[in-house]
């Protein structure tokens, strides 16, 4: 796995955000927190692509939202056979496509590539995989229209796609996200959204659930690559059932992204 990661330039200060202290953004400072984000994943051993910083684009660090590849369901250890393009639910982030896009074409030139199309919107936030799950948000960035284009795109090389409700929140993946295929961890109201969509979504019976609590939802937002699962400091709880499970947890500084409602999983963009 490939891992495309994207600097946040000056323009992060104006990041999209609903969170209360979104005027507090610095900007400088996010920089030198993603430089050591980028820094721990490469000591994970993990293959990072940065990207230039998009200095007009103050989203554009966030690349995780522009692009879904995925290796057929089944063959974990395969290149991308989808390349899938998004068309972001907010205007303003739809530049910001393209050079991932294209960044994940030079990486994978065989792949398949599906681009999302009007009317539909969908940001890769609200997408979470698990096994042959894809579970698909329909929020207020993914509308239904873009969720059913990628549910049809990743049907055809195997995958289970659900479509999901997300009524209180950004995306899917702030409240619930993938530690391994039979495991996630996330909030009650993440794990609710799942189970909206169907007793097969994420079944008790062989998904195991760690369920953080909601003045923890950031700790929701892990990453979980190179044997190890990223999270940004400071929560104790979520970290702490990452450890009692047995997973190797690595909390890092991210504070200036979660003010812009955005966390580890959000800085990547994963191409097998």
């Amino acid at each position: 796995m490939k891992l495309i990661v994207r600097p946040p330039g000056d323009a992060f200060r104006r990041a999209l955000s609903e969170h209360a202290e979104c005027g507090r953004i610095d900007a400088a400072r996010a920089l030198v927190q993603h430089a050591a984000f980028v820094a721990a994943l490469r000591a994970a051993g993990m293959e990072v692509v940065e990207l230039a910083a998009e200095p007009e684009l103050p989203d554009a660090c966030f690349v995780s939202d522009a692009l879904l590849a995925l290796p057929p369901a089944g063959r974990p250890n395969e290149a991308s056979a989808l390349l899938f393009a998004t068309r972001p639910g907010a205007d303003s982030r739809r530049p910001e496509v393209a050079s991932v896009l294209a960044a994940a074409r030079e990486l994978r030139p065989a792949a398949r590539v599906v681009t999302a199309q009007a009317p539909g919107t969908i940001d890769a936030g609200d997408v979470i995989v698990y096994g042959d799950r894809v579970a698909i948000g329909v929020s207020a960035r993914t509308n239904e229209a873009g969720a059913r284009q990628l549910a049809d795109a990743v049907r055809e090389i195997g995958y289970r796609p659900y479509l999901c409700p997300v009524r209180d929140r950004l995306h899917l993946a702030s409240a619930v996200t993938v530690l391994r295929p039979a495991r996630l961890i996330g909030t009650a109201a993440g794990f609710a959204s799942l189970d909206e969509a169907g007793p097969d979504t994420a079944p008790t019976s062989g998904i195991a659930r760690l369920i953080v609590p909601d003045d923890e939802v950031v700790g929701a937002n892990v990453l979980a690559v190179g044997g190890r699962c990223f999270v940004p400091a400071g929560n104790r709880q979520a970290a702490a059932l990452m450890r009692a499970a047995g997973e190797m947890v690595v909390e890092l500084g991210l504070s200036e992204f979660t003010l812009a409602d955005g966390g580890p999983t959000c800085l990547v963009a994963q191409v097998w």
